[in-house]
């Protein structure tokens, strides 16, 4: 009978499979028996009764389960020092975008009243010009001509520091008194004076003067425009631009009111001579030249190209004249005159030829863009010529 009790006990354990079993102790010094069976674990305790009671945790899970949250919370922090700084650079770049703004529109009025603060202290000059004049009773000389009643003295602007002498040099014409004045430079040099000069010019107001050009292509041009040393600034304003500026034995506008009454009173071709800094010159020549008044914003007219510079100024035709403090281009993009040198042209959407823009002297072919004197058919808009000069006959 034990015999067979035995074998029952003996085939029932062969009977199940074999369960790994593990014996530990806890830290209340507790037996701890761990059974695995196909991948779970079941714990029981060999405890006094109520001294623990737990569910299954897998050996190790609980301290990576600490580490992953410790590094969480790591994460978490670093992300939250990158939003910080995120939300402060926004921060800044939105305060520098703001005072960026805020110097170009100080920079724009600084430009407008400078140019007003120059208007004032030219119109001031002459104003001391004139009381000089009636004060002086001195004699000046017409080139080529006789003695004619006017004055000189110590001016501030354009004027010699010495009276001229009483007797003049042997004359090749005589012009007559001021009255008598010739229409133009084409009028003087058909009445036999043939010395390059300023001239009184009879088209125009009584007090307007202008330089006769009696050397080039035969003679007779009235200078209208004059660059050769940058003695004279062109960024100017519209009412500068309109009155004329600068120095007729030297740098000078003529004044696109006088342009305009000449220009309407005769059929004027124009002649551009352009020296660069190699001393190589070229010349553009337009058969028609015209400048409307100041109720069409001095709007060009011309064509008829011949000549060897390239005929960059045909994209002008039909521009209306704009300055820094008028804009009257093409562009709904830029202000081409306060982007390009600060100076008065008659501009599209830009412009192929700015022949007021800055002068920056012998800086070769890497002049600032489109800042200097600029005849791009030639020398490109990187390029700042070393002198020009525009010119009208009939």
């Amino acid at each position: 009978m034990a015999s067979v009790a035995l074998l029952a006990v003996f085939l029932l354990s062969g009977s199940f499979p074999a369960r790994a079993q593990d014996t530990r102790t806890d830290q209340a010094g507790s037996v701890l028996r761990e059974y695995v069976d196909k991948g779970y674990c079941t714990y029981t305790y060999v405890v006094p009764p109520g001294s623990r009671t737990e569910g299954c945790t897998p050996p190790g899970l609980e301290r990576q389960l600490a580490e992953t949250k410790e590094e969480t919370g790591r994460l978490k922090n670093q992300v939250d020092r990158l939003t910080s700084l995120v939300e402060t650079l926004l921060s800044q770049q939105s305060d520098l975008t703001s005072r960026v703004d805020s110097l170009s529109a100080e920079l724009s009025k600084e430009k407008i009243r400078s140019a007003q603060l120059e208007q004032n202290l030219t119109q001031e000059l002459q104003e001391q010009e004139t009381r000089l004049r009636a004060q002086c009773a001195c004699k000046r000389l017409v080139p080529g001509g006789d003695v004619i009643s006017t004055t000189t003295a110590t001016l501030p602007r354009e004027r010699t520091a010495t009276t001229q002498p009483s007797t003049p040099p042997p004359a090749k014409e005589s012009t007559g008194p001021v009255t008598d004045a010739k229409d133009d430079c084409t009028e003087y040099h058909s009445s036999g004076v043939t010395t390059s000069g300023v001239y009184r010019i009879g088209l125009l107001p009584a007090d307007v003067e202008a330089y006769c050009d009696m050397d080039t292509a035969g003679g007779g041009w009235t200078v209208i425009q004059r660059r050769q040393d940058g003695s004279v600034p062109f960024n100017r304003t519209w009412e500068e631009y309109k009155l004329g500026f600068g120095n007729k034995n030297g740098e000078y506008w003529l004044g696109n009111e006088n342009i305009h009454l000449l220009t309407n009173q005769k059929n004027y071709r124009l002649r551009i001579d352009l020296l660069d800094w190699n001393n190589e010159s070229r010349y553009a020549e337009y058969s028609t030249f015209r400048v409307s008044g100041e109720s069409d914003q001095y709007r060009l007219h011309i064509s008829g190209y011949s000549g060897t510079a390239s005929a960059s100024m045909d994209y002008n035709n039909g521009r209306r004249f704009s300055t820094v403090d008028r804009d009257n281009d093409g562009s709904s993009k830029y202000h081409c005159s306060q982007r390009d040198g600060q100076a008065g042209w008659w501009f599209g959407y830009c412009s192929n030829s700015f022949l007021n823009g800055r002068y920056l002297g012998n800086c070769g072919s890497s002049c600032p863009m489109w800042q200097g004197v600029v005849w791009e058919g030639w020398r490109g808009y990187h390029y700042s010529l070393k002198s020009v000069s525009m010119k009208i006959r009939p």
